[in-house]
Order: C-alpha cells, then sequence, then structure tokens
C-alpha cells in the first residue's frame, strides 16, 4: 500500500479584530493571527512526525455504535435502518476522540468484495511489510504551532521520506519499526499535499481535504485506489501523533473499474454490492449513494527531514 499523492469581525474563529469592531478574547492557546499567539511560553514549531503504524480496521464488535477510526464525513449520525436519504441507512461509529456519527464502511464493503476473488489478500499484512522494510514511509509536517492544546490556524504538508541515501544516521527503519527522532531523506517526486488547512483543538489535529492514492500487491496484481476529500488527524503532542484518523470516501465506479481489472465482467455484480453499502454522496435519487466511506488508523513519532 503506498500513499503517493493533502477578518469577519466575531465571525471566523481566530480572525483579528478589525478596526471599529471592537476588542476580541483570543481564548488561550490559539493563534491570534500574523504567527502569533497567546501563549507567552511557546514561539511558533514545525513539527515533523513519521508513521510508523497504520491500522486497517476490523469489523467493530461490541456494543454499538462500536470504536473505529475515521471521521464523521456527512454531518450525521446515522443508525442502522433509519429514515432518510441513502447517508442514513447504515449504522455510524465513534473515534478515539469521541467523535460520533464516525463513517467507515472499508472493511465490510471494499474489503469484504475483494477477499471474495483475490483469495490471498491481506491488506494489513501488506502494510505491516512495507513499513518495516521502508517502502511505506509518510511523514507529516505541521507547521507555525503556537499550542498543542487549542490552534486555530496551522498548516499541514503530508509527503514520503525514503530510508536510504541519508547523510546522517540512523535513516532506516530499526529493527523493522520506526524510532522517534531519526533522520530521514524526502522521497523524489511531487508531495501528497501542502499547505492543508488544519486546527488543534483539545489536543487534536484535524485537517483536509486532499486525495490520497492507495495502492498494495495481491495474487500478483497492484491494486489502485484513491480515498476522496480525505480528513487527517490525531491526538498531537511533541512526543507524537496518537490515535491517528485518514478519513474520506471511496468513489463506487472507481472500484467497479478496479473490479473489472481483476475479473472482467463482474462490474454489474459488484456494483450491487457495494450500492448496498455505500453511505457518501447521495446521488440524483436520494436513496442511492455514489461512495462507500473509508477510514484508517495510524500513529507516528517525531523525526527529521534533511
Amino acid at each position: 500500500m503506498n500513499l503517493n499523492k493533502i477578518a469577519l469581525c466575531g465571525v471566523v474563529a481566530g480572525s483579528v479584530a478589525a478596526m471599529g469592531c471592537g476588542s476580541t478574547t483570543t481564548p488561550p492557546g490559539t493563534d491570534a493571527g500574523g504567527g502569533g499567539g497567546t501563549d507567552a511560553f511557546m514561539e511558533p514549531v514545525d513539527m515533523t512526525y513519521i508513521v510508523g503504524e497504520i491500522s486497517i480496521p476490523s469489523m467493530p464488535d461490541g456494543t454499538m455504535p462500536g470504536t473505529t477510526p475515521g471521521f464523521n464525513l456527512d454531518g450525521k449520525v446515522s443508525v442502522e435502518g433509519g429514515a432518510g436519504n441513502c447517508e442514513d441507512f447504515i449504522q455510524d461509529y465513534v473515534n478515539e476522540q469521541g467523535e460520533t456519527g464516525v463513517d467507515n464502511q472499508l472493511v465490510g464493503s471494499l474489503i469484504g468484495l475483494l477477499s471474495g476473488f483475490v483469495t490471498d489478500l491481506d491488506v494489513q499484512a501488506t502494510v505491516d511489510e512495507q513499513i518495516s522494510t521502508g517502502a511505506l514511509l509518510l511523514a507529516m509536517r505541521v507547521n507555525g504551532i503556537n499550542s498543542f492544546e487549542n490552534d486555530s490556524s496551522v498548516t499541514l504538508d503530508l509527503f514520503l521520506v525514503d530510508p536510504a541515501g541519508c547523510a546522517m544516521s540512523p535513516c532506516a527503519p530499526t529493527g523493522g519499526t520506526v524510532s522517534a527522532d531519526q533522520m530521514w531523506a524526502m522521497q523524489a517526486g511531487p508531495a501528497l499535499a501542502t499547505g492543508l488547512s488544519a486546527t488543534i483543538e483539545g489536543g487534536v489535529l484535524s485537517g483536509g481535504p486532499l486525495d490520497l492514492p492507495l495502492s498494495f500487491e495481491a495474487s500478483g496484481m497492484t491494486i489502485n485506489l484513491t480515498i476522496r476529500d480525505a480528513r487527517v488527524g490525531g491526538d498531537i503532542s511533541a512526543d507524537g501523533l496518537a490515535n491517528g484518523n485518514i478519513g474520506g470516501e471511496l468513489r463506487i465506479e472507481d472500484i467497479i473499474m478496479l473490479a473489472e481489472m481483476i475479473m472482467p465482467g463482474i462490474g454489474d455484480v459488484a456494483r450491487g454490492i457495494l450500492q448496498e453499502s455505500a453511505d457518501l454522496s447521495p446521488s440524483s435519487d436520494p436513496m442511492v449513494c455514489d461512495s462507500i466511506s473509508a477510514g484508517i488508523g495510524f500513529s507516528a513519532v517525531p523525526g527529521a527531514v534533511e
């Protein structure tokens, strides 16, 4: 799996008070604009985090709604059999930060479908191997942090790093794992995303949107998909990013194109199966959605990029 190519006075949170609008009070730790902040003990800093673990979720179990990585992408909290349009029919979940209405049908729809005709499909094992060998090393740089608790104006860059060719060492996964404070080389080619708008609220980073291509191997084939309009976030601190979430949508038409490449003629059958799990982007028929929600988890440690 290769992630390859994310001053209206009194109205906009964290805006600078315009002349004549009266005085405003900025909550402690929020960005007051111009690179400054109200936290007198913390100058703006940029932090780079290296993703050392990516988690493909299993089916949530236990007491509903269950916990899974991802975000509330449609702004609703849906229950199984709910009334309304196609966004309301399928049970939503909760993520590690306690956000309700989390949309994630990745395992039950896409992976379930692919497992039916790709016998050796094990996405988690593929991801683990690529990280341990240095083939998949994602970096996230959070720029202009004034506070790890609340900052209304930071930006987020996403890019891949290379474990080889660094001028300093160590510069490779140690014992098959990514350790904190290692030096890395930026991988050649364009970044996945630069300057994404992001915020930190209650110690939780959230930024996006961006499109994240996915790639993994199975049965001698390369399977490519893209998570559209993805959001990225997690619990942020100087020590790392914990309980990370990547959430977005997989378009049914993209999945059907993939299915046809693997097994020509399967498209109509696949469409029927996928539409049962589709829960985002209602089509011209509000009872039929065009996309399936997808969420994956991650954790990251601080690192440096030369």
